[in-house]
């Protein structure tokens, strides 16, 4: 007859951890794989400046980058491009209150219409990059959006309201079988896939 002290025994065993550490291995490539997406750097730039268009030959635009960067301020988006490129100044994106909604927010669906107009103008469909600013105190929620308004062509090129806008699928095309199955393939289209997180420098 055992014991109470023997009834207080508790069998320990070692936890059996390989189905666990499987499933990381499975997961761990996953997550690189959705966050490796899109390139996004930080660095230092003197950020384009508003301002009347100086005289230059009439080839000496096709030679420069458009340096497009978008400015995340607090009452709105502030585009803005390389100096010599611009015809005239380019008005801010004021927040709005959308259908639904009873304060003022972000105009995401105004700023994917502007940056979709400088994708599809012939001239600057080659560039692939935008630069991001803030002010000190904007949430990452923000930033994140505004990302995410520049990173991909959806189906229509100009949206309105919020709504329609969040909820659009991207553009998609087909591409040439890759896999061998003799199907055609879709890939989405980029818009501006590679962001760049500036802090601009004074240009005295």
């Amino acid at each position: 007859m055992s014991g109470k002290g023997d009834r207080m025994k508790v069998k320990q065993e070692e936890l059996n951890l390989t189905p666990i550490m499987g499933l990381m291995v499975l997961l761990i490539p996953m997550v690189l794989f959705l966050y490796n997406f899109f390139e996004v750097k930080v660095q230092a730039v003197a950020a384009p400046r508003l301002g009347n268009a100086a005289q230059k030959k009439p080839d000496e635009d096709a030679k420069k980058p458009l340096n497009l960067t978008v400015h995340i301020g607090q009452n709105g988006f502030q585009i803005k491009i390389q100096e010599d490129l611009m015809v005239e100044p380019i008005p801010a994106i004021p927040k709005r209150v959308f259908v639904g909604t009873n304060e003022e927010e972000y105009d995401y669906p105004a700023l994917y219409n502007r940056l979709r107009v400088f994708k599809d103008n012939p001239a600057y469909d080659k560039e692939n990059t935008v630069n991001i600013s803030a002010d000190m105190d904007i949430r990452w929620q923000v930033v994140a959006r505004t990302i995410d308004a520049a990173r991909l062509k959806l189906v229509e090129s100009q949206y309105e309201e919020l709504g329609k806008f969040a909820q659009a699928l991207p553009l998609e095309v087909e591409v040439p079988d890759r896999d061998g199955d003799g199907k055609p393939e879709k890939e989405v289209v980029e818009m501006f896939s590679r962001v760049v997180f500036v802090v601009a420098e004074s240009t005295n």
